[in-house]
């Protein structure tokens, strides 16, 4: 990713950048639409929950590049990441909303 340190780095900036402020910017994104995000450790753990796409959780991301509040550590854990996402996923079954499901991994 242009301008990343590192991986992680990278990571956290793509989606800061590609999925929040341009998405913002063009106006195709916004309050409704909600993230989560969740780490791919040997114990998954909810980073974010159902945060609404706004310039709060893009800084919330840019935050999340230095390593004071989630550091990269050993392989990626899918398993237990995807078990926690389902979770997510099924928070509000009854409503009728797109849904997706991204993994990034450095």
């Amino acid at each position: 990713v242009n301008g990343a340190r590192c991986r992680s780095d990278g990571v956290w900036m793509s989606l800061a950048r590609d999925y929040v402020k341009d998405l913002l910017t063009k106006g195709l994104r916004g309050p409704n639409d909600l993230i989560s995000i969740v780490s791919m450790k040997e114990e998954a753990e909810v980073i974010i929950k159902c945060e609404p796409t706004s310039w709060t959780l893009y800084n919330k991301l840019i935050d999340l590049r230095e390593w004071t509040k989630l550091k990269p550590s050993g392989h990626g854990f899918y398993l237990p990441a995807i078990a926690k996402a389902e979770e997510l996923l099924t928070y509000n079954a009854s409503a009728s909303c797109a849904l997706s499901l991204l993994f990034f991994s450095d």
